[in-house]
């Protein structure tokens, strides 16, 4: 059994419009589990406090706290700074409650990843030289410069990177450590939401 990190707090995204989805993504159903509870379950395996970051009014029933934004409306920036302010660990996971392939294996790779390397911030690397800023550490040092980046219009986790210390793991990293291809994918429509329902059932 693989240790949970003390060091590290977990967080579940939850806060999103889904405006493309149509419906709340936290609510959508993957193998008979709802992807909040899912996310939170992951979280849980790793580190040993985790908390939702969202409306607590559309959460009144989970066993984990739960935070609302800071600064409200401010996309997925916004959570995380309300995460980072709100830690009592040097290092924290984010996590997005739209990516269904992610494991607790991969979880716990990442945190070893991050606490190696003592970076801000510690992300995946994505296709076409993008990243994964939804499933990453950042240390709370790292909030300064998420608010920096929110005081001038950003909301996008992307725009903090050129402003910290940043460790990107890299898709040959991740493929040699023995991760596949797709458990970075996330759903933003409802044709991902049904193809992720198809891979998990073996339909596909």
């Amino acid at each position: 059994m693989r240790r949970r990190f003390s060091e590290v707090t977990g967080f579940v995204l939850a806060g999103g419009a889904s405006l493309r989805m149509g419906r709340p993504k936290e609510r959508l159903v993957l193998g008979g589990e709802m992807m909040l509870h899912r996310q939170v379950r992951l979280l849980a395996s790793v580190c040993r406090s985790v908390a939702v970051l969202g409306p607590p009014a559309n959460f009144p029933d989970l066993d984990v706290p739960v935070f609302a934004d800071e600064l409200p409306g401010r996309g997925p920036l916004g959570g995380i700074y309300s995460g980072l302010i709100r830690t009592r660990t040097e290092y924290n996971l984010f996590l997005s409650c739209d990516l269904p392939f992610v494991e607790e294996r991969f979880l716990h790779h990442l945190c070893r990843q991050a606490i190696a390397s003592q970076a801000e911030v510690t992300v995946p690397a994505l296709p076409e030289h993008t990243y994964q800023s939804l499933c990453a550490v950042y240390r709370r040092s790292a909030r300064w410069a998420v608010r920096a980046s929110l005081m001038v219009g950003e909301n996008k986790a992307r725009g903090i990177f050129s402003r910290v210390h940043l460790r990107v793991l890299s898709l040959r990293a991740i493929s040699r450590a023995g991760f596949s291809p797709r458990i970075l994918d996330n759903m933003n429509t409802v044709q991902d939401y049904e193809a992720a329902k198809r891979l998990l059932e073996g339909k596909a």
